[in-house]
């Protein structure tokens, strides 16, 4: 019997013995992985702290480093500069309108040497107003084309001068302290410029081709009643030259005529009706409704088309044109090939633009020449007659509501 009990006090000792070192092996294990976790969240801040603080400083060294950018170049003294800039600008500038936005060399300056690109600057404005002044002497004598110089600052901060003839490329922006809707623009020629003014040779403006929706009408332009104004014979009529209230104005999406033109009326006309049958014009329409105005235009001034509040394709053509000749366009502002849809405007007694003139001769199929409302479509003459038409209707181009407000 004691045996037995001895034995069995010898399996409790030993099961004792068994939980307590299962126990302390635990307990080890335990305090292991907790000693090697919060040894890795250590590192793991000090490494974060350091990412941090270069950070900080990266910031604050490229800040230092991108506030040296912003220098402003100029000599003890001296404005050279800016005098030939203003030179330029009242002595060849002269032919740019108000709603073109007036060419400017802007000098900046980098961590680099900036005594080569003063230089360089000066060099060039020099050069320009060599070349403008050259010019200018040679256009009052030989030629009465308008040379116009630009100052366009190129990638690495030299500027080139581009000398263009009139019209020069538009841009219906405000310049100054002018507002962007202001009508009034700087004469292109003024005193006997004026009178001995003969239309540009060559110009610089770029035209492009876009699609239209069908064909166009396969009777040519040039004898089609709708689209050559001068087949209607425009006759003078006496009316009220002025704007007049018409009662209508409605239409969101008519053009606005103020955005290019003083209402500076100096006659009033009215149009052949046109016999389709023997395509030809009949009787002169007697009409209130139905009134063309001319406008007083200055010699060389750049004509461009009205605004519209909507395109008609790519974000930037607002019409296309159906028609032109050397002095009278037609378009439409609707992606067709007949006045039939939308707005449509006739300009009778302009230069055309030689360039936009060989394109539309040159176009066919449904691929008609698109208009911008920034890039000039010739330039006007003493007086500019203006047309306007809604679904092929003759309306009053003087009425305030619709074309002036």
């Amino acid at each position: 019997m004691a045996d037995d009990d001895e034995g069995k006090m010898t399996r409790e000792a030993f099961e004792a013995g068994e939980l307590n070192r299962d126990s302390r092996l635990g307990s080890c294990l335990l305090w292991f992985f907790w000693g090697v976790s919060l040894s890795f969240v250590t590192v793991l801040s000090l490494v974060l702290l350091v990412l941090f603080l270069g950070s900080i400083t990266l910031n604050l060294y490229f800040g230092w480093i991108m506030s040296g950018l912003d220098v402003s170049v100029s000599r003890p003294g001296s404005n050279a500069v800016d005098e030939a800039q203003v030179a330029i600008a009242t002595d060849a500038l002269g032919a740019l309108p108000t709603n073109a936005p007036r060419p400017t060399a802007t000098l900046t300056a980098s961590p680099a040497p900036v005594g080569a690109l003063v230089e360089a600057q000066l060099a060039t404005v020099a050069a320009i107003a060599t070349e403008v002044a050259a010019a200018r002497a040679e256009s009052r004598s030989a030629s009465p084309a308008v040379l116009i110089a630009t100052l366009t600052p190129s990638a690495d901060g030299a500027s080139a001068a581009t000398a263009i003839g009139a019209p020069g490329a538009g841009a219906n922006s405000s310049t100054g302290g002018q507002d962007e809707d202001s009508t009034s623009r700087s004469s292109a020629l003024s005193g006997t410029d004026a009178e001995a003014f003969a239309p540009p040779a060559s110009s610089s403006n770029r035209y492009n081709l876009i699609p239209i929706n069908g064909q166009r009408d396969s009777r040519p332009a040039a004898e089609h009643g709708d689209l050559n104004l001068k087949l209607r014979d425009p006759q003078p009529i006496e009316v009220e030259l002025g704007l007049v209230d018409a009662g209508v104005g409605v239409d969101a999406l008519a053009i606005n005529l103020s955005d290019i033109f003083e209402p500076n009326f100096v006659a009033a006309y009215t149009i052949h009706d046109w016999d389709w049958g023997c395509n030809c014009k009949g009787n002169l329409i007697r009409e209130d409704g139905v009134v063309l105005v001319g406008i007083k235009t200055t010699p060389g001034e750049p004509v461009f088309i009205p605004r519209h509040p909507r395109d008609i394709y790519e974000g930037k053509y607002y019409a296309v044109l159906l028609f032109a000749d050397e002095d009278s366009v037609t378009f439409v502002y609707a992606r067709e090939g007949t006045v039939a849809m939308g707005y449509s405007v006739h300009y009778l007694g302009l230069y055309t633009d030689p360039n936009l003139l060989t394109l539309y001769n040159e176009s066919k199929g449904n691929m008609l020449l698109g208009l911008t409302l920034d890039t000039p479509i010739g330039v006007a003459g003493d007086q500019l007659i203006v047309a306007i038409r809604d679904n092929g209707k003759f309306l009053d181009a003087r009425s305030i509501n619709d074309w002036w407000d």
